[in-house]
């Protein structure tokens, strides 16, 4: 897959078409709104959606390998709704984690995140926090602390004739807005201006659209 490369206050960013991002200096990869348990949510409320946890953890593996990161932040969202955590998934994330103890895992919490805190072995869970130049955040506000790094919005971006509403990697004056990284979450158009920064996540590609 190939992957795009944009600077961010001072920082070299590469934006991957999984929906991640990488750190290089921080060795740090980047994710937001994974929703565990989502299609488990809908499943429990009789509606038979296909999916689960296996696919973005496998996307997720996969990222990590490819990057050699050392890290993994994930920007809010962990889980769905407390419906989606059911024993199967806590323990697939679960063997997931065990798999890989040198990895340094980071959690910040997001407004679905009400359903609980991840499961035991993901590391820190706690609000917004700085890794200069950065702000690590859930909710897309900006902060005098830096330049933010957010999620919660899942923003697209509408292309073409054929009006393709595609995820998208979304950079403002002072806050920068990753896809949802999981699996079945959708994206929304979000009010993008003439000076964005817009990173459109096309198959296999990460194309740049912004406006000229």
């Amino acid at each position: 897959m190939t992957a795009g490369g944009v600077e961010i206050a001072g920082e070299d960013l590469v934006l991957r078409p999984d929906r991640s991002l990488f750190w290089p200096r921080a060795k740090s990869l980047v994710i937001a709104d994974p929703h565990f348990g989502k299609a488990e949510t809908f499943r429990a409320a009789g509606v038979p959606v296909p999916g689960g946890t296996a696919e973005p953890l496998a996307r997720l593996g996969a990222a990590l390998s490819d990057t050699a990161a050392e890290h993994l932040l994930v920007l809010g969202d962990f889980w769905h709704a407390r419906e989606g955590r059911t024993a199967r998934v806590a323990g697939e994330l679960a063997a997931w984690r065990a798999a890989r103890p040198e990895l340094g895992v980071r959690l910040v919490r997001g407004n679905h995140d009400r359903a609980g805190p991840p499961p035991d072995g993901w590391g820190e869970w706690s609000g917004a926090f700085r890794a200069e130049p950065f702000v690590l955040a859930h909710f897309p506000e900006p902060s005098d602390g830096g330049y933010v790094l957010a999620g919660h919005l899942h923003p697209g971006v509408t292309l073409g004739r054929e009006r393709l509403r595609l995820p998208c990697f979304w950079f403002g004056a002072r806050v920068g807005v990753l896809p949802a990284f999981g699996a079945f979450t959708g994206a929304a158009n979000v009010p993008i201006r003439r000076a964005d920064r817009v990173f459109a996540v096309a198959g296999g590609a990460v194309v740049d659209v912004s406006r000229r």
